[in-house]
């Protein structure tokens, strides 16, 4: 068995490629999200043409871990290709078997939030309303993507989040919801949960609340602060190594915060106290130091940390290299980022961390995507 997580180059964004591959079966690929604009044209679909060969790219999955811009829009661009192709009678470069997609209409379905406020509404539509921020109206606009990636795959035929059970991707309320992806390869849902779902809507409530006469207010400062973070799909994928060895485990995260991935750990017993060791960590929201902090690091620990992020909003921010740092301060583990030198000084950054951590801690090894090169990779066998 040999699973590889693919970090591509998705500019501000996530775009992931999971191999997984037995002896004697075809490799199972997984797409996790795709990027910010351009990462589809310039990066991802030239890494799909390379996988296929002659054929079309045999993707068991494609998920969006929620639904910002940097994640789905190469996503968009993809499902677009493919309607192209489909409607030119071409042969398809790329089969998918499954979408899982939590849209923003399936999360709210007959939820306050939707229905009491003209603001909130018009985002299914992509209407940026008047008094929105510039935050609020890139929501907007990324919620009118994820309206258009579920049209899309329901014109190609793919099945939206098949073998979820739920209309939605979510964590049960009590339990763990592991679904079989391949024989020796499974996923356990560790979010979003139903608790937090519901909290959507008591965030609007407060939201409303606090601006009683303004729905364009109400819906800017409920937009700002809940939909696309904390409904990230949250999943703990696990890889049988056979002859009773621990399985390979990665916890892929989306942009959740940290105090909700602790809080799913714990409830769904996977993580006893929010505790857990994994072999990869893919950590959330590109390294911001708005959804981790040193606690969690201490919580949630790793042999490996893939961070994709290229300056951009200040991510990854020097604050959660440094809480990284000081939770594992005198152990090994390794860091793999798909850029050194990006935007708002990030190589300067990079030059003034790794100085330090050089001379302190050297058992943390930092591993960076080559210049020239689509991705950076790591395998696990």
């Amino acid at each position: 068995m040999k699973l590889t997580i693919e970090a591509l180059q998705a500019n501000d964004g996530d775009c992931l490629l999971l191999h997984y591959e037995r002896s004697g079966a075809a490799p199972v690929r997984i797409l996790v999200d795709g990027g910010s604009r351009g990462v589809y044209p310039n990066v991802l679909r030239a890494r799909i043409d390379e996988l296929r060969g002659n054929d079309a790219l045999n993707l068991r999955m494609v998920m969006v871990s929620h639904i910002d811009a940097d994640h789905i829009t190469g996503l968009l661009d993809l499902f677009r290709d493919l309607e192209r192709a489909q409607e030119n009678s071409e042969e398809p470069f790329c089969k998918i078997r499954t979408l899982w997609h939590n849209s923003f209409e399936r999360i709210h379905h007959g939820k306050a939030a939707t229905v009491q406020s003209a603001a909130v509404s018009a985002t299914l539509g992509g209407v940026v309303a008047a008094g929105l921020e510039e935050k609020a109206a890139a929501v907007v606009a990324s919620v009118r993507q994820g309206s258009q990636l579920r049209d899309l795959a329901e014109r190609l035929g793919i099945p939206i989040n098949e073998a979820a059970i739920d209309p939605l991707v979510r964590a049960p309320e009590s339990g763990v919801r592991r679904i079989t992806v391949a024989p020796g390869l499974q996923f356990s849902i560790l979010g979003p949960r139903e608790k937090q779902l519901q909290k959507l809507d008591e965030e609007w409530r407060t939201s409303k609340a606090s601006n009683p006469s303004n729905p364009a207010a109400q819906a800017a400062d409920y937009l700002n602060r809940t939909v696309p973070n904390l409904s990230s799909i949250v999943v703990l994928l696990e890889a049988s190594r056979g002859n009773g060895a621990e399985p390979v485990r990665f916890l892929l995260t989306g942009d959740a915060g940290g105090d909700h991935i602790v809080q799913s750990l714990e409830a769904t017993g996977l993580g006893p106290d929010g505790r857990i060791h994994v072999d990869l960590l893919k950590v959330q929201h590109h390294g911001s130091n708005h959804s981790t902090t040193q606690d969690f690091f201490e919580r949630v620990t790793a042999d490996h940390y893939v961070i994709s992020g290229n300056g951009k909003h200040g991510n990854p921010h020097r604050d959660t290299l440094t809480w990284l740092s000081a939770a594992r301060r005198d152990q090994a583990y390794d860091v793999y980022l798909t850029n050194r030198d990006g935007e708002e000084g990030l190589k300067k950054m990079f030059d003034r961390f790794l100085e330090a951590e050089s001379a302190t801690q050297p058992m943390h090894c930092y591993h960076f995507r080559d210049t020239g090169e689509r991705s950076i990779s790591r395998s696990f066998g």
